[in-house]
């Protein structure tokens, strides 16, 4: 009896784990779709602009060393306050005889400064440090500041349910540390925190020490590697679950270490996350530069946890029991893009999550092939196509100014729109290019490896990788808000020596933006049922194309595979098909087909008719009708389920005129 009940609880136990972790992959179907929502619908006390208060900056932090007590915040009634003393060592930038950093007011209060400062000020969320003498420009300054946490709730420091955990996006570090909190103002971080002996803390970097000093743990973090404040951070709980694999670093054979913190309820899945996580490592590391970090670690924070997952360098947290390969393949991109490479200002958010985004649909093409790539593209274009909220992905006012988080981390326009333009950049250059760009950006020390990026420079820097200036791209479709309309035609004629002459027009129709120029391509069908398929850029609006070729086109279709995902197009015959097409009308519906499909037509004089289906390639499948039929409308039946799902050509004759058209089978 005992041997049955622990079995019913398993599987109770798992059958619940196991519907949560379902309906969170239905939920938004992509980790970064669940993240911006989550992201969105979280509401923090006011953004802080760079205003009036906020500090001049003329010195670069180079590192924070911080001690940090949290003995007395892992139980009830679980206080927010905790000491701390943090020394930050600077390189001056222009002379100075003081500087500033912010801290909020209302979380932390200033106790003492020492080292090179000598007194302090500390209002409008601000404080000014005096220091014992004037630097000059190179110097390097060490200051330190003696601090606490007030017992506050500021959506930065959250103590509850035994777990304790930081969290700053997008600049809210400045709530639980001093400091510079830009992302451009990338720093060393070392942290020492004290815990009681039954606590497991993480934090940026490689875990240096942890020691036992009496009924007191000790761990001590250290991240050589620079770091954007909002990137910096604390996860901790007692009693947390800590799993750890490893992968191995091509170039020199080393042990990463992947951390895996996790509550009891979630094991089930770590196994399968941490084998996702060490393969994603490998295909990010081909195609975007080796792992660049001497750790990587996933933990689930408690209730409190705001997002779905949150970037944080080494060491991303997720909320509670989200596990699913979407939300791992998005944040662990972020390493590289956002990272690694860190948005020199918030008016570049896009390039850290249309990178992650755009990365969760190349994590499928891994093992999918580029079809499971599209359908994820496919699924960010349609979101953002019915959720558009009408404002451009790149805002410069953003640098200045950050938005609230329904904006800044808006799923149409920061998430899905923005990995669309970095899908439609693949489309332009080519899979070669592309990523080779993507590679050389990624690894390119001099300017961005484990330093900032703006937008202007991210598009000089494909250019340059391009050999083509890029900005006729990216300068429009980020800098514009909404998306063309396409409203095309096309006819064919006859020409006198029996050549056939195709003829296209590109015509844009939205009135909420301005043209947007694009590299087109058609497809066309030729009535021996052989193709081809044609690339053109296409520069300025209603702009006109023709080619001639020595056989009868018989079908035409616009970016048939729908690699331009930014856009709403229709396309119109012109006067001189429906005489090519003898007059009749040939419909099939309903396209895509699943099981039956109905072919309407209209002859004008009655006659032979014969109706045949082709396969992409061009061989016949069956006749579908042969024989004698009226004038007028004709309607006929046929079943399809023995169709494998596909792109099929139905073909029409009668009386010398011929019509051809795409069927799309969808099982």
């Amino acid at each position: 009896m005992k041997r049955i009940t622990l079995h019913t609880a398993f599987i109770v136990a798992l059958m619940a784990s196991f519907s949560n972790f379902v309906l969170s992959q239905s939920f938004e179907e992509s980790g970064g779709g669940y993240c911006a929502l989550k992201k969105q619908q979280m509401n923090y006390p006011p953004p802080l602009p760079m205003d009036a208060n906020t500090p001049a900056h003329t010195f670069n932090v180079l590192k924070y060393s911080l001690h940090i007590s949290l003995m007395n915040n892992y139980d009830p009634p679980y206080p927010q306050s905790y000491q701390a003393g943090l020394d930050i060592k600077i390189r001056v930038d222009s002379a100075l005889g003081s500087i500033k950093l912010n801290a909020v007011n209302r979380s932390l209060q200033i106790d003492q400064v020492g080292l090179a400062g000598v007194s302090f000020t500390h209002q409008n969320d601000t404080v000014t440090i005096n220091l014992d003498k004037t630097y000059q420009p190179g110097d390097t300054v060490d200051v330190s500041i003696g601090y606490q946490h007030l017992d506050v709730e500021d959506s930065t420091f959250y103590a509850g349910d035994s777990f304790v955990f930081t969290d700053c996006e997008p600049q809210r570090a400045r709530r639980w540390f001093p400091c510079w909190d830009s992302p451009a103002d990338k720093a060393q971080l070392e942290v020492w925190a004290k815990v009681p002996p039954d606590v497991k803390l993480g934090s940026n970097g490689a875990l240096v020490d942890s020691a036992f000093t009496g009924d007191t743990l000790t761990y001590h973090w250290r991240s050589d590697n620079p770091i954007a404040t909002y990137l910096m951070v604390l996860t901790s709980k007692k009693n947390y679950n800590l799993d750890v694999y490893y992968w191995v670093r091509p170039s020199d054979n080393a042990l990463i270490p992947f951390r895996f913190y996790y509550n009891t309820i979630d094991h089930i899945y770590i196994e399968q996350a941490a084998d996702s996580a060490l393969k994603m490592c490998d295909w990010y590391s081909k195609w975007y530069g080796e792992y660049p970090f001497v750790k990587n670690g996933f933990a689930a924070a408690g209730k409190e946890f705001p997002w779905g997952g949150m970037e944080n360098q080494t060491l991303t947290t997720v909320c509670k029991g989200c596990w699913w390969e979407g939300l791992i393949s998005h944040e662990f991109a972020h390493q590289w893009f956002g990272d690694l490479i860190s948005p020199g200002t918030w008016a570049d958010i896009w390039l850290n999550e249309g990178f992650a985004s755009w990365s969760e649909g190349f994590w499928l093409e891994s093992y999918g092939g580029y079809a499971a790539y599209k359908e994820k593209i496919d699924k960010d274009a349609k979101y953002y196509l019915e959720h558009n909220p009408g404002w451009p992905v790149y805002n410069p006012q953003w640098a200045v100014d950050v938005p609230a988080n329904d904006t800044l981390f808006n799923g149409a326009i920061t998430y899905t729109k923005a990995s669309c333009i970095i899908h439609q950049f693949r489309y332009i250059v080519g899979d070669s290019l592309f990523f080779k760009a993507i590679y050389n950006y990624a690894t390119d020390t001099t300017d961005f490896k484990y330093k900032n990026v703006v937008t202007k420079d991210f598009i000089d820097k494909m250019s340059e990788e391009t050999g083509q200036d890029m900005h006729w791209y990216f300068d429009p479709w980020l800098d514009q808000a909404n998306h063309p309309v396409y409203f095309n035609s096309y006819n064919f004629v006859q020409m006198q020596d029996s050549s056939w002459e195709v003829k296209f027009t590109a015509k844009q129709t939205q009135t909420n933006a301005p043209f947007f120029p694009m590299k087109l391509n058609v497809y066309i069908v030729f009535d021996d049922l052989s193709d081809t398929t044609l690339y053109f850029m296409n520069r300025k609006n209603d702009e006109d194309f023709s080619w001639e070729f020595d056989k009868k086109p018989a079908y035409f279709e616009f970016d048939p595979t729908n690699e331009i995902v930014l856009k709403k197009a229709s396309l119109i015959f012109s006067t001189d098909e429906k005489k090519l097409q003898g007059s009749f009308m040939f419909n099939v519906s309903p396209n895509p087909a699943k099981n039956n499909v109905t072919l309407h037509y209209t002859l004008p004089k009655g006659g032979p008719v014969s109706i045949q289906l082709f396969d992409v390639t061009g061989r016949e499948i069956r006749t579908l009708f042969s024989g004698l039929q009226n004038k007028g409308k004709q309607v006929l039946d046929y079943q399809i389920n023995d169709l494998r799902s596909g792109i099929y050509f139905i073909t029409l004759d009668t009386d010398g005129s011929k019509a051809v058209k795409k069927m799309v089978v969808r099982h």
